[in-house]
């Protein structure tokens, strides 16, 4: 997700596959420990979500790698309109094909210095997505955009100020008022779900900025499940000083606690600095790199850090490219193909079974994929068109693709998922 001017790799911060309370039925987890998909216990049928971007087509004006392929292949707004039920509708109903099941909708508080106008129609958007014909038949949770309540670019921090946590009480208010009671919301444990994005950036009082949200939301009625997005290579120290750094390898352990369950968004890190994290993980085709063990050992040492209490939720994507929207910033690709000549949801497949999988926590099993529709990062796995192509109309004519095949995917990640999450759905003890 592409998120106002900054780079969503530089905030770095997900869809997702959940097993939780759904439609009213119960999720039970072994307790043993597994990894690996053939070492998978028999479990309840995979609950599927997606974060769902609510900006388009505006959004697709910032830059979008699709539109500067050869030929070029822009996006229809028919396709990615916000503010279509219609499309909404269509998004349901492909979703459900891949055995989606939830949607995490983008969801932006005021901010001074932010576009009102942007979240006003926001707020719009998601009302609009609620008229879908077949919501009935879907499951749908909020994506609050924590870091603009006054996200510092040059600290990589949202401090907590008394203004900010009574601001985070009136949103809570918010949800609970429009969404949260809604029959199609999202729930675990009859809790609804609601994921904080970019939570690793808050510094102070994170306590009471979060226990306040949960004092005011169960004076309406509402237990929450919050969902922190803590996970990645660096993040930053809750309590900072002078002689910490701006950013720490370290989880936050006391922050990590605050929530119900911690997750990331992306793990991307390519274009970064050796000193935090694994940049060559994201230089190349993925499957001649060490992300995999890279990964599943980060999501290890923040399952650790909190000693097992504090579910953890693993992401997975389909790949990244944001030179569209980022050429400037030369961030690498980081293709859609796990290596040379494999399909286009190669690295889907992989993530899935060799990142996610393993990495799958049996106290709320779930996987997060990212994303459903976010087309500025090339995230998306929705069904797109187009004729396959590694050919751009750059001077060189590979400065956007970096020399690697997009268009055309047509429904392969959706195939991908299905198959994917079927597969699991088989396996017995």
């Amino acid at each position: 997700m592409l998120r106002a001017s900054w780079p969503r790799q530089v905030i770095l911060i997900s869809a997702f596959v959940v097993l939780a309370v759904v439609g009213g039925h119960s999720i039970e987890v072994s307790p043993s420990k597994t990894a690996g998909v053939q070492r998978l216990t028999s479990r309840p049928k995979l609950l599927v979500g997606a974060y769902y971007s609510m900006w388009y087509p505006q959004n697709l004006a910032q830059g979008y790698l699709r539109e500067h392929l050869i030929p070029s292949q822009p996006i229809a707004s028919s396709q990615i309109n916000s503010d279509s039920p219609l499309v909404a509708e269509q998004d349901i109903s492909n979703a459900k094909r891949a055995k989606i099941n939830f949607f995490a909708l983008d969801w932006w508080p005021f901010y001074l210095g932010y576009s009102n106008e942007r979240v006003v129609g926001n707020r719009h958007a998601v009302a609009e997505f609620l008229k879908a014909p077949n919501i009935s038949q879907f499951k749908f949770c909020i994506f609050y955009e924590t870091w603009n309540l006054g996200f510092d670019a040059g600290r990589e921090a949202t401090p907590v100020t008394r203004a900010t946590t009574v601001h985070f009480d009136k949103d809570m208010r918010y949800l609970a008022l429009h969404y949260l009671h809604n029959p199609s919301y999202l729930k675990i444990h009859n809790r609804p779900v609601i994921i904080l994005y970019l939570t690793r950036t808050l510094t102070g009082n994170v306590a009471k900025f979060i226990s306040s949200a949960r004092s005011t939301l169960e004076r309406m009625g509402v237990d929450p499940f919050f969902i922190g997005d803590e996970i990645f290579w660096r993040t930053t120290p809750e309590n900072p000083s002078n002689n910490s750094g701006l950013f720490t390898q370290n989880p936050q352990s006391s922050r990590l606690r605050l929530f119900d369950a911690i997750t990331d968004y992306s793990l991307y890190y390519g274009g970064s600095s050796t000193r935090y994290g694994p940049p060559n993980d994201f230089l190349g085709y993925p499957g001649k790199t060490n992300l995999v063990a890279d990964e599943v050992k980060l999501y290890a040492k923040y399952q650790k850090a909190t000693n097992n209490a504090v579910p953890i939720v693993p992401d997975i994507s389909p790949g990244f490219n944001d030179r569209g929207v980022r050429l400037v910033d030369n961030h690498p690709a980081q293709p859609r193909q796990w290596l040379s000549g494999l399909s286009d949801s190669s690295t889907l497949d992989y993530m899935f079974r060799e990142v996610g999988v393993p990495s799958i926590d049996n106290k709320l099993p779930m996987i997060m994929v990212t994303t459903w529709n976010e087309w500025n990062e090339d995230t998306g796995v929705e069904p797109i068109g187009g004729s396959p192509t590694s050919r751009d109309n750059s001077p060189s004519h590979d400065q956007y693709t970096q020399g690697y095949v997009y268009g055309g995917e047509g429904n392969a990640d959706l195939t991908t998922l299905s198959k994917d999450i079927q597969y699991l759905d088989r396996i017995k003890p």
